[in-house]
């Protein structure tokens, strides 16, 4: 697995530093998990000092800053307080001119020491080993003037105790099992696993959340509903498969998302099943791959998956995947044909004699 082209500090220093009340003056904040981006943004930004009400030494912004407003804020001396901090939300590098991105450079690397500014990412996609110009030059200037740090997905174990402490805080009863389950469907995202608690919560009031009450209000997510139907479909469950397909169609599902979805999980049998024949564990596999949270979970699941599945079969219904892509982006055939064509053939491939 490839890794940043830039240093980065492990989310257990950035913990630790602000329990111990250590600030650093900048902060670049991004991953796929958005829940802990925020929280840390805004717990940097309440040690800081920031208040949403105080708009003398709190300032936030959103997307490519004018740097003249921001360095006149920014480089100004705190009003009655030991910080001023700015918090910047999906601040788009690639978006803004030359001369105001090396503006924005000028202003991180010349910060007053009672300025603290936290850049953080939830609705940006960072790619942290080819990145585009502009945004590697931005942070490579926060690793040097602060600190660069991604949030990824927490374990699966993780992700589903705190979902039933948060439901135990509301008064309401979350088993481990049922907490486990919900994380699954979840993708192991705190924030969908927290919205969707406060949703089974608000039907029970302070009773039990039970899986079938999970099972009717918790929509499963698409990558999860493509690891189950990639395991229906390596399993020669045909029938099985065709009804999983007709569910994500209920669901209004784009015929590409689900192809590339279930792609995806293809991609991931193949992968799970070299590392097998390479005796890796899945955990050290999934580590290799960057998979963690979430995704390490169902790559854990594939795994087990794929071990009696030839490694021949897998490069056939790769191909599969790919001549259905290129036809569903050159033909005018139904997508949905093609797509519950692929399926079958997948299927067939797989099937015991």
């Amino acid at each position: 697995m490839a890794k940043p082209v830039f240093d980065l500090t492990p989310e257990s220093t950035l913990k630790a530093e602000l329990k111990a009340g250590k600030l650093r003056q900048v902060y670049y904040l991004y991953g796929e998990e958005t829940f802990l981006t925020r929280m840390y943004a805004d717990r940097i930004a309440k040690a800081a000092g920031g208040d949403e009400a105080d708009g003398l030494n709190f300032l936030k912004l959103r997307g490519a800053p004018d740097p003249h407003s921001l360095s006149d804020f920014a480089e100004s001396l705190p009003f009655f307080a030991e910080h001023k901090c700015v918090k910047i939300t999906d601040l788009d590098a690639e978006a803004m001119d030359n001369d105001s991105h090396k503006e924005l450079l000028r202003l991180i690397e010349e910060l007053p020491d009672t300025t603290v500014l936290v850049i953080c990412q939830t609705g940006i996609e960072i790619d942290d080993v080819k990145p585009k110009a502009k945004t590697k030059k931005l942070i490579q200037t926060a690793v040097k003037c602060g600190m660069v740090c991604r949030l990824q997905f927490l374990p699966a174990s993780v992700t589903a105790a705190m979902a039933a402490k948060k439901a135990q805080n509301s008064g309401c009863v979350l088993s481990a099992e049922n907490a486990a389950h919900l994380s699954e469907l979840c993708g192991g995202s705190l924030t969908l696993i927290q919205n969707e608690v406060e949703k089974l919560c608000s039907c029970v009031q302070s009773g039990e959340i039970t899986r079938e009450l999970i099972d009717v209000l918790t929509p499963k997510l698409l990558d999860a509903s493509a690891y189950d139907l990639s395991a229906s479909i390596l399993a020669g469950k045909t029938a099985d498969a065709l009804k999983m397909m007709d569910e994500l169609f209920r669901q209004r599902e784009d015929p590409m998302m689900i192809l590339g979805a279930l792609s995806g999980a293809f991609v991931d049998n193949y992968r799970a099943k070299l590392a097998l024949n390479a005796r890796k564990s899945s955990n050290q596999a999934a580590a290799d791959f960057g998979y963690y949270g979430g995704r390490a979970y169902y790559f854990g699941k594939t795994c087990t998956a794929v071990r009696n599945i030839p490694e021949d079969n897998l490069k056939r219904c790769l191909e599969v995947l790919f001549r259905t892509n290129l036809l569903m982006n050159s033909s005018k055939q139904d997508s949905r044909i093609l797509l519950e064509r692929a399926v079958t053939e997948l299927s067939v491939i797989n099937r015991r004699r």
